[in-house]
């Protein structure tokens, strides 16, 4: 048997793939969820083989499920999608498949008898592959970041970007630190000062971002470095090497 997770906020959408799949004598479905959250949550705890996974969901979408899951070996994933032509098209590309809302019994047997043959010649590294150029090939990582999914204590947050005060590195991670929380992220500094607006963070000190709006003042330090002062009266070091937040005042 094949286990299986079923993503859609529709319900009826759920209701009638759900009831589609039971019919496949292959298929154990495992688990039904109706957003990118519960989601993720229960695909790194019930480690699935394969993932019907519908793209467009409000706050965490399917690529959001994707960019976030941190499993030693990622599912196979079937795309559930209304998405057009050019968007399909990046499925095609990247050797992944998909199947169009409403659902056709015969299109969604051939994708199963697809998905079969790839979990029978399990390959984890071109799985990995797949996935990660279908976000590159859909501009996915190149949109604005305007949010961080982040898992703390066993629970996952939605943190816009607008609220966090200043990103700080830590070593494999990072530290995004809210005026209520301080949450770690698996990441560099790097690949998150490419995806934020440039008008709003900037960069300064080798291991600090910080978050403009929240920013009060900046104060000369020593030996040509700075102090900027956030509005919670925190202080952190601005290196001589990077000044470009002086011009924003």
């Amino acid at each position: 048997m094949i286990k299986t997770i079923l993503v859609d906020d529709e319900e009826h959408a759920r209701n009638r793939l759900g009831y589609m799949l039971n019919e496949q004598k292959n298929i154990e479905v495992v688990a039904t969820c109706s957003n990118g959250i519960e989601a993720i949550t229960e695909i790194e705890r019930l480690k699935p083989d394969l993932l019907f996974l519908d793209i467009e969901m409000p706050e965490v979408n399917g690529f959001d499920v994707i960019s976030n899951l941190d499993l030693e070996k990622p599912p196979i994933v079937i795309f559930v999608t209304a998405f057009s032509e050019y968007a399909v098209k990046a499925f095609e590309v990247n050797a992944l498949d998909y199947v169009h809302k409403p659902f056709d019994k015969d299109r969604l047997s051939l994708a199963i008898e697809k998905a079969e043959r790839q979990i029978q010649n399990y390959n984890e590294d071109e799985v990995r592959k797949r996935l990660e150029q279908l976000l590159k090939t859909a501009g996915v990582k190149d949109e604005s970041l305007d949010r961080f999914i982040l898992k703390s204590g066993g629970s996952i947050y939605i943190v816009k970007t607008f609220d966090v005060l200043w990103i700080e590195a830590s070593g494999n991670y990072i530290n995004i630190v809210t005026d209520k929380k301080k949450y770690l992220l698996r990441s560099t500094l790097t690949s998150v000062k490419q995806k934020l607006d440039r008008t709003k963070f900037y960069q300064i000190h080798r291991s600090t971002i910080v978050n403009l709006d929240y920013v009060d003042r900046i104060e000369e330090g020593t030996y040509g470095d700075y102090l900027v002062i956030m509005q919670n009266e925190e202080k952190l070091k601005m290196s001589r090497n990077y000044k470009e937040l002086l011009n924003s005042f």
